[in-house]
């Protein structure tokens, strides 16, 4: 009767054994998850969209002095980078006359030496204002369909990083086969001359109170929170900010939810 009933129990025994293990690995498996999980607090603060470019002072005012016939350059008033006032004489050809400035501004180029035959038409020396100064940037296609005139920007130089210059776009257009961007500077820092370049970010969305949450939250478009105590999963639309935050575009996440992200997460809609 003893080794029957040993022989009995075997099964129940086995049973047990099989369930203490089951336990113990969904135990074992919910610590882990638990471990892996981490919960933070949606971040609130000043989000800026820009098309970043590098860009070219230019001028509004050239003036390209040459005569209307064949011409020997009796005399040159002014050498390259000399500056000039208005009415300063240039050049003088085989008229009695000399040509003079028509404003003040920077020589910028001189074609010819002194008793040199200029043909008629041909640009004989370049003035170049410095105070109707400019920025102009050329934009691909998909950049430039997100710029406004109106837009602020701002710009910097090489060896004056410290020195923002804020501007704003005045016009978007087409030139050849380049989409370009004018852009109006409200005081270039002294001696910026045409033709330097300048780092330009061109601002085309800005929200002052964004909400954000972990990049690693979102999983297929989907967010883990808790809210009001209970936990549940919500649909979210994201934009990514940098490589660890996203923006929330829409009214799933509220401030005070919050959010569970785990530390093997999937990649976050982009």
């Amino acid at each position: 009767m003893i080794g029957l009933n040993r022989f009995k129990n075997r099964p129940s025994s086995k049973i047990l054994i099989v369930i203490s293990v089951i336990l113990l690995i969904t135990i074992s498996l919910s610590m882990n998850f638990c471990k892996n999980e981490s919960i933070t607090k949606p971040e609130q603060g000043p989000v800026v969209e820009a098309v970043y470019a590098l860009g070219t002072v230019k001028t509004d005012k050239l003036f390209n002095a040459r005569f209307g016939m064949n011409t020997i350059i009796k005399k040159l008033y002014v050498r390259e980078g000399d500056s000039v006032e208005k009415g300063s004489p240039l050049v003088m050809g085989d008229t009695s006359y000399p040509l003079t400035a028509p404003f003040s501004g920077v020589v910028t180029a001189v074609n010819y030496l002194e008793d040199e035959m200029a043909a008629a038409g041909q640009i004989i020396l370049t003035i170049s204002s410095i105070t109707n100064l400019y920025v102009k940037i050329s934009l691909d296609q998909e950049s430039i369909l997100s710029i406004r005139k109106g837009q602020p920007a701002e710009m910097s130089f090489e060896n004056l990083r410290n020195e923002k210059i804020s501007g704003t776009v005045e016009a978007v257009y087409l030139s050849g086969d380049e989409f370009i961007v004018r852009i109006a500077a409200e005081k270039f820092p002294q001696g910026i001359l045409p033709q330097m370049t300048c780092d330009t970010a061109i601002t085309i969305r800005k929200n002052e109170n964004a909400l954000m949450i972990p990049l690693s939250a979102v999983k297929a478009g989907k967010v883990n929170i808790i809210r009001d105590g209970k936990k549940m999963t919500v649909p979210v639309s994201i934009k990514k900010v940098d490589s660890k935050k996203a923006e929330v575009l829409d009214n799933s996440i509220l401030p005070d939810d919050r959010i569970i992200t785990s530390d093997n997460p999937e990649k976050g809609k982009k």
